[in-house]
């Protein structure tokens, strides 16, 4: 059986507001590092959700696929 790695980690320096820093630090329990990688990975997400919206916003299969949804839910 294998076990999964620990994924490489590299340091880095960012600059902050002073302010910003200190309610990242608050809000993630003092583990700034891993406060600041849950953030990082939410954004790219959401970031990344948004462009596939944008792709998909003049699919004509959303058509279709709205269609089904609303005969879906009145089928309910």
């Amino acid at each position: 059986m294998t076990t999964p790695k620990t994924p490489a980690r590299s340091k880095v320096s960012i600059t902050l507001p002073y302010d910003l820093e200190q309610r990242a630090k608050a809000a993630g329990g003092n583990n700034f590092s891993a406060f600041v990688e849950q953030a990082l990975e939410e954004k790219l997400v959401a970031d990344g959700m948004l462009e596939y919206q944008r792709l998909r916003q003049n699919d004509p299969l959303d058509d279709v696929f709205e269609a089904l949804e609303a005969d879906l839910g009145e089928a309910a």
